[in-house]
């Protein structure tokens, strides 16, 4: 307990750093992950097309690249998805465990 006391001038900027930064991470993830954010990217690029600011050639190396970006998306969200609920599951198996004791 005095441990603790005596480190929090230290101790708790490099906590709300560490919060800031895991804030950041999660916005960025967001961000990249989105899976609406992608589909527009792709929406834009076809417009871009009809537009005839891009070749054919252009549009179809433009859009392997986007549509893999969200084929890794899905996939990104449905391992976030399983690892929450393994985690949760984990924690009710915990305190379960704990209550029978």
């Amino acid at each position: 307990m005095l441990l603790k006391l005596l480190t929090v001038p230290v101790s708790a900027p490099l906590s709300g750093f560490r919060f800031v930064l895991e804030q950041i991470l999660e916005m960025a993830e967001r961000e990249l992950y989105d899976p609406d954010r992608i589909r527009e990217q792709l929406l834009l690029l076809q417009l871009r097309l009809d537009e005839g600011e891009i070749t054919e050639e252009e549009y179809v190396e433009q859009e392997a690249e986007v549509l893999a970006r969200l084929r890794a998306a899905r996939e990104y969200r449905v391992a976030r998805a399983t690892s929450v609920a393994t985690a949760e599951s984990v924690g009710y198996q915990i305190e379960g465990h704990v209550h029978e004791s």
